[in-house]
């Protein structure tokens, strides 16, 4: 059935295959053009439009788009490159400053890029955009000029924030004579929009109407503005923020009325096209592959043909988004955010000596974003030149605290003892005011009982928090979600990164940090055995002692490597085959059976606590292995040592002895 009303119209199938086809001649060749009506649509959309269903775009570009696969459309690569600075500390701002007042500032740019269309009606990326816009009903602007204008596809792009409730306007210049003037366009984009929505569809049919237009330079404008429009859309509405994108603008349906083309061409006509690589407008330097998890008309999968494309041209590093997930940048930070609870991002670069691609998958589970520069970088492994020969180091002896360890271990007397022993011996040992809170996992350091205890024994109602991720390799991801608890308390927290050389500050700078600053030293999990070499190498484990007697002593505290840290011996998995710097990667090139091919081993550690500690004692590992048992079969063939296991989301607190 054809249903009116008023001047709109849509096609309602009563079986679920019927429809209506709308018949028009050519004007000028007198041939009938005919197309079937969509029967997905939810709103009719104007009669006008659906007569004209059969009728071919007019833009004289669109006869000839190949000629264009080559032109230039960046006008934010200033902006691009601000975004891709490395995020200093406040210290280093400090330091910067004092040397060369023109620091680049970094825009807060606001870009949500989701694979599909369908992405930007998923609730988990509208609440994104919503909460980027910073209103709780943002202006939404847009422009649907991918998708040539077309009402159906408006209404259905924007029905999120229209059942929200957001004022929503729409601005057209897919045609000539729809285009608006340079002040009213300059009005809806750069004064109003709080949001700036566009379409999928033809990306470069639509980078050329607005390099024609100049409605490129008026996103960039808006994107500078105040606190910055949010600029978002899916597939072709995600792909045009980047530098460049990997396209099907050159599919034959991909036009005005796909739905004619289709009732036109032969399946096989429909199939016999090809991916290629295109400039955008060039806000994020990388190339956005939507639609990443997605198989073509023509048969090639997204990702595949991404990555050939990659290897010709290894300069480029690639930013995979699948079908329901979205990127998110604000300024230099990113993160990716699932709409379905599955689907994420991927980060795909060349590998610099062997030129094979390295991908890596984007965790959603991230609630802040994290440098852009480390989520590029996600995919490369850590080059401390020890990780490669990891196993070699299982018996290095890490120990520099035994001294503190024998004092803890002494008996505590009694008054009357003390007085008697203090008569034959006034060389009493003196037990320092060690403060440790060992928790069986990381998630332990965010649960209230234990973050309490480290508040207590810091005697400070706000800590000053030191954090070290040397065993979760510097990962600003980790440093969020492990100090979290504390950043909500409003603990001022600090970094120490020395997991890699260049980023190990001087000697002066990490006592003062250590020894001097901090109040609480939290030591991140992952892998020990990298920590503590990283540590010996720079001298840090000798700074973390001297920091635990000095007045009334600093509390070190962590969780998994961040605990057993503390202890003389400790059970660990530091030689898991994806516990390394980015395990994302890892778990995607290995298969089940080589991530379960490894075993827990001892090793040595800081020493303050004379005893093996086994974190995660109630766990089974990803070899199958439980924890328990396998450390009790370990103290059987040594049964000289003790230990002391501590289960996820338990704490073992040491005050003294």
């Amino acid at each position: 059935a054809l249903v009116i009303v008023g001047n709109e119209a849509l096609a309602v199938s009563g079986d679920g295959k019927a429809t209506c086809h709308v018949v028009v001649p050519d004007q000028e060749t007198g041939e009938m053009m005919s197309a079937p009506l969509p029967t997905t649509w939810k709103h009719p959309v104007p009669v006008e439009e659906v007569l004209d269903f059969p009728v071919p775009a007019t833009a004289p570009h669109l006869e000839a788009l190949e000629e264009h696969v080559d032109t230039d459309f960046v006008v934010a690569d200033d902006i691009a490159q601000a975004i891709s600075e490395p995020v200093r500390s406040n210290d280093d701002q400090k330091q910067k400053s004092s040397e060369d007042e023109t620091l680049p500032t970094v825009p807060q740019i606001k870009i949500v890029a989701s694979g599909n269309e369908r992405g930007m009606r998923l609730q988990p990326i509208v609440d994104k955009v919503v909460e980027l816009s910073g209103s709780d009903l943002p202006k939404v602007l847009y422009i649907g000029t991918a998708s040539f204008d077309r009402t159906d596809k408006f209404l259905r792009q924007t029905e999120a924030f229209r059942e929200m409730g957001c004022e929503i306007k729409r601005l057209d210049v897919s045609e000539k004579d729809t285009v608006p003037t340079m002040e009213v366009m300059k009005e809806m984009v750069v004064e109003w929009a709080e949001v700036i929505m566009c379409s999928g569809g033809n990306t470069l049919h639509a980078l050329l109407r607005w390099k024609e237009v100049g409605l490129d330079l008026l996103m960039k404008e808006a994107s500078l503005k105040g606190k910055g429009v949010v600029l978002c859309g899916g597939s072709a509405g995600a792909g045009c923020w980047f530098s460049s994108l990997h396209t099907d603008s050159l599919r034959p349906d991909n036009t005005k009325n796909k739905e004619h083309v289709k009732n036109e061409l032969s399946e096989e006509e429909l199939a016999d096209w090809d991916y290629t690589k295109i400039s955008a407008l060039g806000f994020v330097d990388a190339m956005c592959v939507p639609h990443f998890d997605a198989t073509g008309t023509n048969g090639m999968k997204r990702s595949e043909h991404a990555e050939e494309m990659l290897k010709k041209d290894p300069s480029t590093l690639a930013i995979g988004v699948e079908n329901n997930a979205a990127l998110v940048i604000v300024g230099n930070e990113a993160l990716a955010v699932s709409g379905d609870g599955k689907a994420t991002c991927h980060v795909v670069v060349p590998d610099q000596e062997t030129g094979e691609m390295m991908s890596a998958p984007l965790p959603t589970t991230w609630k802040h974003p994290v440098p852009v520069e480390e989520v590029l970088d996600f995919p490369v492994p850590a080059t401390a030149p020890h990780l490669e020969a990891l196993e070699e180091h299982v018996d290095t002896d890490f120990v520099v605290a035994d001294d503190i360890a024998q004092a803890i271990s002494e008996p505590v007397r009694s008054n009357d003892d003390q007085k008697q022993k203090s008569s034959e011996d006034e060389t009493l040992p003196t037990v320092p005011q060690i403060k440790i809170v060992a928790s069986g996992n990381e998630r332990g350091m965010r649960l209230q009982p234990i973050v309490d205890k480290v508040v207590e024994l810091s005697g400070s109602d706000l800590p000053k928090v030191l954090y070290i991720g040397t065993a979760s390799f510097d990962r600003t991801d980790k440093f969020l979600r492990q100090t979290e608890a504390f950043r909500e308390m409003g603990c001022e927290i600090k970094r120490l990164d020395v997991s890699e050389k260049d980023t190990v500050p001087t000697m002066e700078v990490m006592k003062e940090m250590v020894v001097e600053w901090a109040e609480v030293i939290m030591c991140s999990g992952g892998n020990t055995l990298h920590a503590l070499l990283r540590w010996k190498e720079v001298g840090l484990d000798l700074l973390m002692k001297e920091a635990s007697l000095k007045g009334k002593g600093v509390v070190l505290c962590g969780g998994s490597a961040g605990a057993g840290c503390w202890f003389s011996s400790l059970h660990t998995d530091s030689l898991r085959p994806d516990n390394t710097k980015n395990k994302e990667h890892v778990k995607n090139e290995l298969s089940e059976e080589e991530l379960a091919d490894w075993d827990y081993t001892k090793i040595s550690a800081l020493g303050f606590v004379d005893a093996m500690c086994v974190p995660h004692f109630d766990a089974t590992g990803t070899n199958g292995m439980k924890r328990s048992e396998h450390a009790e079969e370990m103290l059987k063939k040594d049964p000289s040592t003790l230990a002391i296991g501590v289960e996820n989301n338990a704490a073992l607190v040491i005050v003294g002895n």
